[in-house]
């Protein structure tokens, strides 16, 4: 089944509704972040074949001297045995996510749950491989690498640093009081397995390490995600406005299509042209030109829905589109009826917010001069199914509306402007 199909499905709606990292349907934004979750997945995913490669190695190695170098035969195929078990619960775990790593992508403790089976698994390894002596405990600062890496909250990655001390703790201490009986080693006597010193100094130094990689592993991502955030804020932002810029808007403008089409949704684009720019320019100079446009940004960012999860992330896409012409897209937004926006409770139509956008510039004066802006609106599937479909007639809307006298709202396809 194709993930468009499961995500259609009665029951992975309820899921995502009771579980869901985003409320209703994902927005562009909520769909480029759960692609990052999904990368981030498939890499522990990947990394967890690997370190699965590796034990079930050592395994053969281990289990294969203790065969051959131990008379009691019964004691080494325990031993095996209940390795082989521990290493294939991982890997039935390992694979369902390998298999539904994208749906998975969409709950917000799908992350947490690998975490806290890792840590399950690797304490029951350690207690059926030698429980104080077993060499397994190294695994453990492997998994505070692999909460720092999944999780995007440093509480949540401290969280399960401390889950993963406290269960190697409970291990050892079980097993000291004679709560639990580890199957011990062969070459180590049960004075050995008891001694409280070494078990003591042996989970100190399990905490310390693992301390020590969340620690690293921490800082390592938050340098690693601070670098990508500004390489990509100067990838996708305009210079002097901030905005976004002409390549984002048409990858936004095309996700969006693509992302109301799979959830049978309208969405609304604006355009809108500073009126005489060219004479203000002229009379004022570039600067105040740049001041202007600098201006006119701040009203479309007040303006714009945002989300104010951790990160925060915009939900309409305001970008210069080029010289004094702007661009919004506006998902789940149709052009007059009135709806309710995306994660916001205010009611929201595409010409209310030019409206209010326009009223907002209007009151704007530079160098005593007051700016206003011709807008020109166009929605999906109404006026276009295509990025090229839209942006002309949201163009063609606005040049109407300075053929009609300027400072005027068009709706594509009107023949009258709204003011």
């Amino acid at each position: 089944m194709k993930i468009q199909e499961i995500e259609r499905t009665a029951f992975f709606k309820i899921l995502v509704r009771h579980f869901g990292v985003y409320q209703g349907d994902p927005t562009s934004q909520e769909l480029e972040k759960m692609a990052e979750t999904r990368g981030r997945m498939l890499l522990i995913i990947r990394m967890r074949w690997i370190l699965l490669l590796m034990l079930g190695a050592y395994w053969s190695y281990a289990g294969s001297l203790l065969l051959f170098s131990l008379p009691d035969y019964s004691h080494a195929t325990t031993l095996i045995t209940m390795q082989a078990y521990t290493l294939l619960a991982t890997a039935c775990y390992n694979l369902f996510y390998h298999l539904f790593y994208r749906e998975l992508s969409h709950l917000v403790l799908a992350n947490h749950l690998q975490i806290l089976l890792d840590i399950i698994v690797t304490t029951a390894l350690i207690h059926y491989s030698g429980g104080i002596f077993s060499p397994f405990w190294a695994i453990y600062p492997f998994l505070a690498l692999e909460a720092a890496l999944l999780l995007e909250h440093k509480r949540a990655t401290w969280l399960f640093c401390l889950a993963t001390i406290l269960a190697f703790g409970l291990l050892i201490g079980a097993e000291a009081s004679k709560y639990l009986n580890p199957v011990a080693l062969p070459f180590i006597t049960e004075e050995q397995q008891r001694e409280p010193h070494h078990s003591l100094l042996l989970w100190t130094w399990t905490a310390v390490m693992t301390i020590t990689m969340t620690i690293i592993g921490s800082h390592i991502v938050r340098v690693n995600r601070g670098r990508e955030l500004t390489l990509k804020r100067l990838a996708v932002k305009d210079q002097t406005t901030e905005l976004y810029n002409r390549s984002y808007f048409f990858k936004g403008l095309n996700s969006e299509i693509q992302r109301s089409i799979r959830y049978g949704h309208v969405f609304s684009v604006i355009f809108l042209d500073i009126d005489h720019f060219k004479e203000f320019n002229d009379t004022f100079g570039h600067l105040e030109g740049d001041r202007a446009l600098k201006e006119l940004a701040g009203i479309l960012r007040k303006n714009v829905r945002r989300s104010e999860t951790n990160p925060p992330y915009d939900i309409d896409v305001p970008c210069r589109y080029g010289g004094e012409e702007f661009g919004i897209i506006l998902p789940e937004t149709s052009i007059s009826t009135t709806t309710k926006g995306p994660s916001s409770r205010k009611e929201m139509n595409a010409v209310a917010f030019a409206e209010r956008i326009q009223q907002e510039i209007a009151s704007l004066r530079v160098q005593g001069k007051n700016i206003t802006v011709s807008i020109g609106i166009a929605s999906f599937p109404d006026h276009g199914s295509t990025p090229d479909e839209l942006v002309k007639a949201a163009d063609d809307a606005l040049y109407q509306a300075k053929r009609s006298g300027k400072n005027r709202i068009v709706i594509a396809g009107a023949k009258e402007d709204l003011t």
